[in-house]
């Protein structure tokens, strides 16, 4: 399958998310559609890199992004990482209410916010590499 499959269903759950924990699943969608996306987009533009470690290969991939010259890349760097610890209130901070830094959240704040966001990083792929990734990434297992 396609990583942007993972995103759209976000986006069409969004439409009709009503319940916290619909909120919480598309901010979570958003960012594996994304992390997916960035990640086979990264390797067609680098595939000479060595693989990411199995353990932390979230944080590597922002690492990767952050690590390239270009504005794009610490755009995609930075944008990335937002949306993973939105991801990370979302999946692991259950408790009420919803803290994103300094700031106090509503779910529908933090999914709108995260929508914001996605759709920022998505342009800043595009740029940094036009086309969407293929199924499954098109990279060798030992880099998924």
């Amino acid at each position: 399958m396609r990583p942007l499959e993972f995103y759209r269903f976000g986006l069409r759950l969004a439409g009709s998310a009503s319940t916290e924990v619909e909120r919480r699943t598309v901010v979570n969608r958003l960012y594996y559609g994304l992390h997916h996306e960035a990640y086979g987009r990264y390797f067609r533009e680098n595939p000479n890199d060595p693989p990411l470690p199995p353990n932390g290969r979230h944080t590597a991939l922002i690492q990767r992004f952050r690590g390239k010259p270009g504005s794009v890349e610490r755009d995609i760097a930075r944008m990335l990482d937002h949306v993973r610890q939105m991801r990370n209130v979302c999946d692991y901070e259950l408790g009420h209410p919803i803290q994103l830094g300094q700031r106090t959240l509503a779910s529908a704040e933090l999914m709108g916010f995260a929508l914001i966001v996605a759709d920022s990083l998505l342009a800043a792929l595009e740029d940094f590499s036009p086309g969407e990734a293929p199924d499954g990434c098109d990279c060798p297992t030992a880099r998924v």
